[in-house]
């Protein structure tokens, strides 16, 4: 049995989504439900963004969410959580430096896609922040104003911050391979990627990314509620690596990443 963390999962209201209607009921869960799936599939612990945090509608939408996400975590002893920043609010910056301060808080999350900036005008203030503030860097990646090899030039930059580029296969241009090729371009060897992608399941998918980055660079993400968790989970535990490597995968290389985790 392993010990499993979800390091990319989100939580609340899916309404500002640009998904139809249909599709953001599907992801509408409660908290209780989250957490008998979790039960259930054994994993411990998961690192949240909140949902509303994603696509404000304003800043305050944004701030609120983060407080919910920071209460949440406060309140369970299974939820860690991103605090989501938006440097077109830069009020989010103040209370995530607050926030990054909790025992609970793992780390900085941002989206450039949904929140309409392009990661290479907005890198140099945003990992700056992170290396003031020793934060972990989790970011979506594979569209247009986030892919992952425009990180590079960042990390390369900021070598003491530490980024997940998350989705692993995921290439609005149809090219599976970007967060791996973004990881062997790095020159301080920090930049890691997550699995939290519907891309995951492709056959060989995961075994080629450890084949050609070392299964120390991937995490284990489920993008929930975007994606069925107990899936998620089977893809690793199929997979044709060795329990050492699934093992990594599943929860050694989070707790090294994230130390807040140490206790999970």
């Amino acid at each position: 049995m392993y010990k499993i963390i979800d390091v990319h999962a989100h939580f609340g209201n899916p309404d500002g989504f640009p998904q139809g209607v249909l599709e953001k009921e599907m992801y509408r869960i409660s908290l209780k439900k989250l957490e008998e799936i979790y039960r259930l599939q054994g994993i411990q612990a998961a690192c949240i963004s909140p949902m509303e945090g994603i696509f404000p509608r304003n800043k305050e939408e944004l701030l609120d969410a983060n407080r919910c996400m920071e209460e949440l975590s406060q309140t369970h002893d299974w939820i860690y959580q991103w605090v989501v920043v938006n440097p077109l609010m830069p009020e989010s910056y103040y209370q995530a430096e607050k926030m990054l301060r909790g025992e609970k808080c793992v780390g900085v999350k941002i989206h450039p896609d949904a929140q309409k900036y392009d990661i290479g005008q907005w890198g140099d203030e945003i990992f700056s922040f992170c290396s003031n503030q020793k934060a972990v860097l989790l970011s979506h990646s594979g569209e247009m104003l986030s892919m992952p090899e425009h990180f590079v030039t960042f990390v390369n930059r900021f070598p003491d911050v530490q980024v997940i580029v998350a989705h692993l296969g995921c290439g609005y241009d149809g090219d599976i391979s970007h967060q791996v090729r973004a990881i062997r371009e790095a020159a301080k060897n920090n930049i890691y990627t997550d699995v939290s992608s519907a891309r995951s399941i492709l056959n060989g998918l995961i075994e080629w990314a450890v084949r050609e980055v070392s299964e120390k660079k991937l995490l284990f993400g489920t993008d929930t509620p975007l994606h069925h968790i107990p899936m998620m989970k089977k893809r690793i535990e199929t997979a044709e690596l060795t329990e050492k490597q699934k093992e990594a995968i599943f929860w050694k290389n989070a707790v090294q990443l994230l130390p807040k985790l140490a206790d999970v």
